[in-house]
């Protein structure tokens, strides 16, 4: 028999008091790992779920209880959700794999899993990280959370189970789970090297020389990149003073390609010009890297699904997450600098 808890909100400046365990997942990841410190920092007990527990890394008598599995397993979800209050869900599969089913078994089935331990167990709030990729479809040049959500094309495996885990926590919501869902836009940040983490892969390719001066389309494209310790911050407030069933952008600054790469080569002291080329000429090249991968069993150089990516609009406002969770965004100069250091 299912049952929701009525949902509440917590004071808005101060964690809640409660001696009932955090559910968390993807402790491991890149946004985990800098949310986990803030709910030890509150003095709460946490119940993680980890593929491998000898890549978790806390303080020596830290209140973790470790469960070792994934959320593709039904049992350990809830088993490890079993006696918690609130949730953060925030395990996805970004990486890239060869096999779409290694997506669809951590991007839905975990999720749908997560969602059902929620509703089984009556947790009181729940903050499920989507992503702002859920949102590329739409064409505005200012994307905010009311833009559209569609599946008419996907740019790929993570695109597509991430849009369907999205749907499927709305459903949810609507149905009386008191479910938070934060869009971040692209993470980066110091010491974390991963497929998501795109500006430190930069500033180090920068530091050792690596860096062709060509840019796509003069390098117009414009990203929105959020530092993850605001991220981890956003998250945690959207668990204090988030409502249940609303979405909130968690971003950072709007920069053209053009201008973080030459604030990144200003850094390295790299001031060399950028010339440009078209994107329609990685296409075919993107195709023939796929065929290749799939030939050899090894990864692609170049995605199809990427160059696409290069001719969508990736500009977004995080207003609404000022406003009503109080989020800040550090100044993009002192994040890059942070990043860069550690590259």
């Amino acid at each position: 028999m299912r049952h929701v808890r009525q949902a509440r909100q917590h004071p808005l400046d101060s964690p809640a008091v409660s001696d009932a365990p955090i559910f968390l997942t993807g402790v491991t990841g890149f946004i985990g790992k800098r949310l986990l410190p803030l709910l030890l920092a509150e003095g709460r007990r946490i119940h993680v779920i980890v593929r491998d527990p000898a890549r978790l890394h806390v303080p020596e008598g830290a209140p973790l209880r470790i469960f070792s599995g994934d959320i593709g397993d039904s049992g350990v979800v809830r088993r490890a959700m079993e006696g918690c209050e609130e949730g953060y869900h925030l395990a996805a599969m970004v990486q890239h794999r060869k096999d779409p089913a290694e997506y669809e078994r951590s991007n839905i089935l975990g999720t749908r899993n997560v969602l059902a331990a929620a509703m089984e167990l009556g947790l009181s709030r729940l903050v499920y990280s989507s992503s702002i990729i859920v949102y590329a479809n739409d064409p505005s040049s200012l994307k905010d959370e009311t833009a559209r959500i569609s599946g008419d094309a996907f740019l790929g495996d993570y695109h597509r189970t991430k849009y369907y885990a999205h749907l499927e926590a709305a459903r949810c919501a609507a149905e009386g789970l008191p479910v938070i869902l934060v869009m971040p836009s692209s993470v980066y940040g110091p010491c974390d090297l991963s497929d998501a983490n795109r500006v430190l892969a930069w500033c180090r390719r920068f530091k050792h020389g690596w860096v062709p001066h060509w840019l796509p389309n003069e390098g117009r494209l414009v990203l929105n990149v959020a530092y993850g310790e605001d991220v981890a911050q956003g998250i945690l407030l959207a668990m204090r003073r988030g409502e249940g069933g609303e979405g909130y952008i968690l971003g950072g600054e709007n920069l053209s390609i053009r201008e973080l790469m030459e604030r990144i080569g200003n850094l390295a002291g790299d001031t060399r010009p950028f010339r440009s080329f078209p994107t329609g000429v990685l296409e075919p090249l993107a195709a023939l890297s796929e065929g290749l991968a799939k030939l050899t069993g090894t990864r692609p150089l170049l995605r199809r699904g990427l160059v696409r990516s290069m001719n969508l609009p990736w500009a977004f406002s995080s207003d609404k997450a000022r406003r009503q969770l109080g989020y800040t965004i550090t100044p993009f100069e002192k994040a890059l600098r942070a990043t860069f250091e550690s590259a």
